[in-house]
């Protein structure tokens, strides 16, 4: 699967028409790192998306594992919208990671090249949202 196929698998850009998918793909750029590289740490002030295309990740929050990322999972959508502080630590797996990398400034360009992005991206976050909340849930009550 190619970058472009990769990230219209993803929730959060499924709604994106394909020239906008293949602008945002030249935009980003390709992150490879070795294994134990942290990618981002809790508490930091960076920005950013994040998109594993090969490896694996560990996700921690406060020191605790909660779950590990692999091929087509993301991190940091949020952040390209409101650059708060990480939420959790990521770390690369055993084999390191390539992942597609998109910076807020990046993204910001092409919302206002394209107004109608970022109504379709408010569709992606809140889905996202949703499912994570569903998962918060299930987690309660198993």
């Amino acid at each position: 699967m190619n970058l472009k196929d990769s990230l219209c698998a993803v929730e959060l850009f499924c709604e994106l028409p394909d020239d906008l998918v293949e602008e945002m793909v030249a935009r980003g750029s390709t992150l490879e790192v070795g294994p134990g590289t942290v990618l981002v740490q809790q508490g930091e002030h960076s920005a950013g998306m994040l998109m594993l295309i090969e490896g694996t990740a560990d996700v921690e929050v406060d020191g605790r594992h909660v779950r590990t990322l692999s091929a087509g999972d993301y991190l940091g959508e949020m952040s390209l919208i409101d650059g708060a502080p990480r939420s959790a630590t990521v770390t690369s797996g055993p084999s390191g990671v390539r992942a597609f990398r998109l910076s807020p400034v990046a993204m910001t360009d092409l919302m206002e090249q394209h107004p109608h992005t970022a109504v379709l991206l408010l569709k992606g976050l809140v889905s996202r949202v949703r499912q994570l909340e569903a998962t918060a849930r299930e987690g309660a009550t198993g």
